[in-house]
């Protein structure tokens, strides 16, 4: 082999090298997704964390983390819409059909039960806390939050039943008030 000869392999082997370290660096993997999203949580660019998430659930459609991952971005959304606030519950619900490690799903149940409170669903609040802390029964947070929810049921439930009795009243003076004419 002439040194012409081995110039060319060698060109055609670095060239080759090349192309498959550029393919190599653009293929990102789920957990390159789930990474670039939370570094962008963590500086609370929620709507591009949410797409990296997105990208890591393309990849892994069962991916727990991005799926709880998602519902996180999602839920630091959802005072800008109601939308984001409904699919972020979506996301939590799958993650916890999925995940098997405690720990992990007091979490998810945790985050459900923060979301339905700020939704004032108190009755659902109350019940993703209670499951949170089945889960893991040591989290005086969630056992604080879930005191609150409770507290908040309470009261809701009194003026409901506040409203119905005025309107009860006001019935029967209406029938009260025929009844005189």
């Amino acid at each position: 082999i002439d040194m012409m000869t081995m110039k060319r392999r060698i060109s055609y082997l670095y060239i080759m090298l090349c192309c498959t370290l550029c393919a190599t660096a653009q293929t990102m993997t789920e957990s390159d997704h789930i990474r670039n999203g939370n570094k962008l949580y963590a500086d609370s660019l929620f709507e591009k964390a949410e797409i990296e998430y997105r990208k890591a659930l393309e990849l892994n459609p069962t991916s727990v983390d991005a799926m709880y991952n998602l519902g996180n971005a999602l839920f630091s959304q959802a005072a800008k819409s109601e939308e984001k606030g409904n699919e972020a519950l979506k996301q939590y619900a799958t993650a916890a059909k999925l995940e098997t490690d405690k720990s992990k799903l007091a979490q998810i149940y945790h985050n459900l039960g923060t979301l339905l409170y700020s939704a004032q669903q108190y009755p659902q609040s109350v019940e993703a806390y209670k499951e949170s802390l089945r889960n893991n029964p040591h989290d005086h947070e969630t056992r604080y939050n879930l005191a609150l929810a409770m507290h908040q049921l309470k009261q809701q439930q009194q003026q409901e039943q506040q409203q119905q009795q005025q309107e009860q009243e006001k019935k029967e003076e209406e029938k009260q008030e025929q009844q005189q004419q």
